[in-house]
């Protein structure tokens, strides 16, 4: 049955990519031209119109050299060309195209307006304004219930891609803001899907880099977008209720509500079920519960991968507070605040059996894992911020945020381990019963100060002054942060360890930890920048305090355990200044044409290292001094074909070094765990990393254009680190060693996108990534070198079709391989293993009230002789009931074929597991959901 329902979905795909539009290839074109002075005219607004008809069908702006293309209008229909340029006076086209007929209406000539005042201004659908392209939101008509999803996929550049990402001319939009503001927290998908289109006047799309990177990378523009509320629809509440109840006990419940009165914004959000639904942060809530509703791309639901039955309960709050409310997008002062407060109350149940790949049979090395725990956990996060942009000390424009957060953790855990070893030299059981208690508080802060220099500011042009002295023309940023928390576990252990070899190696253990950390961090950066100039300041402070007290019970009777009893303090002090200085190596500008710059970077730092441990037992006791030299080399190039698209490049040469930790120099060894014991090394070296990255992006500057980067990087470690493992009658134990022969790493990363309108209504888009990596790492098993090629593979391609407020497909791909080979043993112990999943997700609305979803997920698992399969199937309808659509009613089906069988496979360097967790399985569910909403009220 799964075989048949995954090749139907297939089938299904492949008729959709088939799918050939019956849309006319119509297309009209021109030329915009002043009258007066007879030059063509750049961003003059096009838009044509069905006749008799409001509502505008295509719209665009004209190219450098002032002129237009539009594509894809009916056929036999009477349209209106509008052409609007401000000061000049409206210039309008009436015609009829038939079947692939192409219409030239060459040079169209505007007249200049002598006298604005004496006309009403009539805001164009679409315009540039200054820098900034404005759209205007009444010119397009949509449906009552609509959202500004709906308004976007009708705008001109703007693809609304289908796992909710934004572009414009193909290039990102990760950024929404509303009157200059967050609306209601981070995601875009909080204004796109609940945001009322007719409360909307305008959006705005600009560039919002400051002055220094602007003029350093003319062509990486960096994209935001702003939506302009109508007056008086800033105040506004929108929200959500729901409670559903399933088979299995299971229960679904949430609720927010948002209020917005013009200045300030507030949210209350609450959510509990025991459907492995993971709820992180009150954003997630918002945007997985719009009114729009979120189609195929939810990231709040059943998660059928996870370990274990959770069962939990999320309370939230949120309060925004705009101090001046100028609604400009470059003058921001606002105090934020958050609260969260989760309960999570978990039962894990986990077997699996390790395999260590050595030259010998991993039959005779292995070991099983039964592992049952249970889990209660309380978390409270607070979070204040204050933002400050746009405003000015004297003739300087400055910047100035501030972050406070809180947080308190507290955890109960029950937990049964036992381990059954199968090894040459062990063969053994060691059972460990533990019950724990972990509570941590910690606060943590930071300050940014930005301070530019007299003819910079944070988003507008460089203003030229002369005159100037050295002081007016530099630039400070200041960042310091800082932390400080306290942790407390207590546990109580009973262990008992069973040797099957030697008997006198049994033992039983009952003791108790208790444990104290106490930490403090501090750190400044500042920076200050003259012209091509910039130094950097970089001074960190690390300290900690450790209080462990860990008492063997023997008899019931206690005695401190001397081997892990200790108090220690740890300080580390780090200090990096830098110096960079860039050089424009050539650049070129043609007007309307291209343009280009190759630009030099070097950059040379210094690191002074010292770390010091203090502890009473004496083998901890530790001091290490490091300077490191920090040289940096980028080369950049940008190249900019006007119109058409645009490329970035850049080369990257630096080089670090690794210190050793004092773990890893002086562990502290726990006997209650016979079978392993980490020794690490007592003298080791810094490690020496070399690092080369070539990066470049291509980007072609229209709304269906091609996008995409690719990124290669060349690492190289000299004295790395690397384990030594011997099996030593009754125990595994691992040794640190250090290689002096290279060992590199190449990593290959990269993205492509592209998006096909099929026709008016319809688009198919795909997005494709892929990492590869090949290293090479040494190890030593019984003093035996093995030297491993290794390699891994991930790809990933997702596709996804729609029709515009019908249907919604996506198909997502994911293939993940991983390979090693011994290049020194003439044994084939080789080791591949791969990962593949595919799924298709659909959305389908068979009326404006009526809409059925899908998603299936098949996931492959094979490694050597290991195999799974499974296939996920999902499935729910919703009904919207009331005027406004503010009642939905939901009918859920999840895992239809009972496939989810909590089996799973790690792989690494030296060991191959596979096990079996428990997991969620087969449920039903009924929803109802209420959505109130008003967008305006006094």
């Amino acid at each position: 049955m799964t075989k048949a329902y995954f090749q139907t979905l297939l089938l299904l795909a492949f008729l959709i990519l088939l799918n050939v539009s019956s849309f006319a290839q119509t297309k009209i074109e021109g030329i915009v031209i002043d009258t007066t002075h007879n030059n063509v005219l750049r961003s003059a607004t096009v838009s044509v119109y069905e006749k008799g008809n409001k509502s505008v069908d295509k719209i665009t702006l004209t190219d450098t050299y002032g002129k237009f293309f539009i594509n894809d209008l009916g056929i036999n229909k009477t349209y209106l060309l509008e052409l609007r340029f401000q000061g000049f006076k409206k210039a309008t086209r009436e015609f009829i195209l038939k079947k692939d007929e192409s219409k030239n209406f060459g040079k169209i000539h505007m007249d200049f307006m002598e006298n604005e005042l004496e006309e009403v201004e009539v805001l164009p659908p679409v315009r540039m304004n200054g820098d900034t392209l404005e759209f205007n939101a009444d010119a397009f008509k949509l449906d009552s219930n609509a959202v500004v999803e709906d308004l976007l996929r009708k705008l001109p550049g703007i693809v609304v891609w289908g796992d909710g990402s934004l572009t414009y001319n193909g290039k990102e939009i990760p950024n929404i803001l509303v009157n200059g503001k967050e609306f209601f927290g981070s995601s875009k998908a909080i204004v796109l899907q609940n945001l009322a289109k007719d409360a909307v006047q305008k959006l705005q799309i600009y560039d919002k880099r400051d002055e220094k990177e602007k003029k350093e990378n003319p062509l990486n523009v960096s994209l935001e977008m702003n939506v302009t509320l109508k007056k008086g629809k800033e105040k506004m509440y929108f929200g959500s209720l729901s409670y559903g109840r399933g088979t299995s006990k299971r229960y679904q419940q949430h609720a927010n509500f948002n209020l917005s009165t013009g200045k300030s914004q507030y949210t209350l959000a609450y959510s509990g079920n025991n459907s492995n639904k993971y709820l992180q942060s009150t954003d997630q809530l918002l945007k997985n519960t719009s009114f729009k509703g979120v189609g195929i791309n939810a990231d709040f639901d059943s998660d059928f991968l996870s370990t274990g039955i959770n069962n939990q309960h999320v309370l939230s709050g949120r309060y925004q507070y705009d101090i001046v409310g100028t609604n400009q997008v470059n003058r921001k002062h606002l105090l934020t605040s958050n609260v969260l407060s989760r309960w999570d109350n978990t039962l894990n149940k986990d077997h699996s059996t390790t395999s260590f790949l050595s030259d010998d049979n991993a039959v005779n090395n292995q070991r099983t894992n039964d592992n049952e725990s249970h889990n209660k956990r309380r978390s409270l996060v607070a979070a204040l911020n204050y933002t400050n942009t746009g405003g000015k000390v004297g003739n300087r424009f400055t910047n100035l945020t501030a972050d406070a957060d809180f947080e308190h953790i507290s955890n109960l855990d029950n937990s049964v381990i036992f381990n059954e070893y199968n090894y040459t030299n062990e063969h053994a059981q060691n059972t460990v019963r533990n019950n724990g208690e972990y509570r941590k508080n910690r606060l943590s802060y930071s300050t940014n100060i930005d301070l530019y220099d007299v003819n910079s500011s944070p988003t507008m042009s460089m203003r030229i002054k002369n005159g100037n002295s050295f002081g007016e023309l530099l630039t400070y940023k200041l960042k310091w942060s800082g932390s400080v928390s306290e942790t407390q576990q207590f546990n109580e252990m009973r262990s008992a360890y069973t040797n099957a070899d030697k008997q006198e190696l049994n033992r039983q253990d009952h003791r108790t930890y208790d444990k104290s950390l106490k930490e403090f961090s501090q750190n400044i950066n500042l920076s200050v920048r003259y012209l091509d100039w910039t130094l950097e300041n970089n001074l960190s402070f690390y300290h900690t305090t450790t209080n462990d007290n860990v008492v063997n019970l023997v008899e019931d009777k206690p005695q401190i355990n001397l081997d892990l009893t200790h108090l220690s303090r740890f300080n580390q002090l780090q200090y990096e200044p830098n110096l960079e200085k860039s050089f424009r190596l050539k650049s070129h500008y043609l007007q309307g044409r291209s343009s280009s710059s190759t630009n030099l970077t070097l950059g040379a730092g210094l690191r002074f290292y010292k770390a010091e441990n203090r502890s009473t037992l004496d083998y901890r006791n530790l001091e290490q001094t490091f300077t490191t030299f920090l040289p940096q080399v980028r080369l950049s190039r940008y190249y900019s074909k006007s119109g058409q698209y645009y490329i970035n490049s850049s080369l990257t040469v630096n080089y670090d070094e690794e210190y050793p930790n004092l773990d890893q120099l002086r562990p502290i060894y726990d006997n209650s765990n016979v079978a392993y014991r980490f020794f690490g090394a007592t003298q080791l070296k810094k490690t020496q990393r070399a690092k080369a990255t070539f990066l470049t992006s291509f980007n072609e500057q229209r709304q269906n254009g091609y996008s995409g980067n690719i990124s290669l990087s060349y690492t190289q470690y000299r004295q790395g680190l690397t384990d030594s493992i011997l099996f030593k009658e009754g125990q595994q134990q691992r040794y640190l060693v250090q290689i002096a022969t290279p060992m590199p790493l190449l990593a290959v990363n990269g993205y492509l996108n592209k998006n096909y309108p099929l026709s008016k209504t319809q688009a198919l888009n795909f997005q494709f990534n892929v990492g590869l990596n090949w290293g090479n790492k040494i190890q030593f098993i019984d003093t035996i070198k093995q030297e491993m090629g290794t390699n891994s593979q991930n790809i990933s391609l997702k596709s996804y079709y729609t029709i515009l407020d019908r249907y919604q497909i996506g198909w997502i791909n994911g293939w993940n391989r991983y390979a090693r080979h011994n290049k020194l043993s003439e044994k084939n112990n080789d080791y591949v293993s791969n990962y593949w999943t595919s799924g298709i997700s659909m959305s389908y609305s068979l009326s404006k009230r009526w809409q059925l979803n899908s998603n299936g997920t098949s996931r492959l698992s094979y490694a050597n002789n290991y195999k799974d399969h499974a296939f996920i199937w999902n499935m729910n309808t919703t009904y919207r009931l009331l005027p406004g659509n503010n009642l939905e009613l939901k009918l859920s089906a999840y895992d239809l074929l009972k496939e989810n069988k909590g089996l799973y496979i790690n792989n690494g360097l030296t060991e191959f597991t596979q096990g079996y967790r428990n997991n969620l399985t087969q449920y039903f569910m009924l929803s109802l959901t209420y959505f109130p909403r008003k967008f305006g009220f006094k």
